[in-house]
């Protein structure tokens, strides 16, 4: 009976382990291919000031598609926010979410479209839905919020300091 007991809880574990998973506390080091540029874009790139805000998303998420269109909605309010929207879709599928859902976000010099090939998003930052928003200090590299599954931009407005 002790051994059924101890196998449930480490199956129980094992299912919740995302669950219980921490967003780096230190913006890691990371490289990805750039979708509309070609090379490649490191973490050495990013901006020293401002803030920082990653999003791991999937463009055929819905909750994806409504935070994607709050940002573009709201990109006059976030001059001093470089977002980098990260997706393990090819460029056809950003061009779709793009074009459907987010017009904005193409041209805008705060925004850019990174392609990771692997895992290594995953790996390095443990998302456990879609999409996965980690919002860092530019200055320190630390992080500020990670918001899991979230579609409500203006919680994402409220850590960024912008009155809604």
């Amino acid at each position: 009976m002790k051994f059924l007991y101890s196998l449930i809880f480490v199956s129980i574990s094992f299912l919740f382990q995302p669950a219980f998973a921490q967003a780096p506390k230190t913006l890691p080091p990371f490289t990805f291919d750039e979708v509309y540029q070609t090379g490649k874009f490191d973490s050495d790139k990013l901006p020293k000031s401002g803030y920082i805000v990653l999003n791991f998303y999937d463009p055929g998420c819905g909750h994806c598609q409504k935070m994607g269109a709050g940002i573009a909605q709201n990109l006059t309010k976030l001059k001093n926010t470089s977002f980098y929207f990260i997706s393990m879709n090819d460029k056809q599928y950003v061009d779709g979410f793009i074009n459907m859902h987010a017009k904005a976000l193409k041209n805008a010099s705060n925004v850019k479209f990174l392609f990771d090939s692997g895992t290594q998003f995953i790996e390095k930052f443990k998302p456990t839905n879609y999409p996965s928003l980690y919002i860092y200090d530019a200055r320190t590299k630390l992080l500020m919020q990670h918001l899991d599954g979230e579609e409500d931009v203006n919680k994402l407005l409220k850590v960024l300091g912008v009155k809604i």
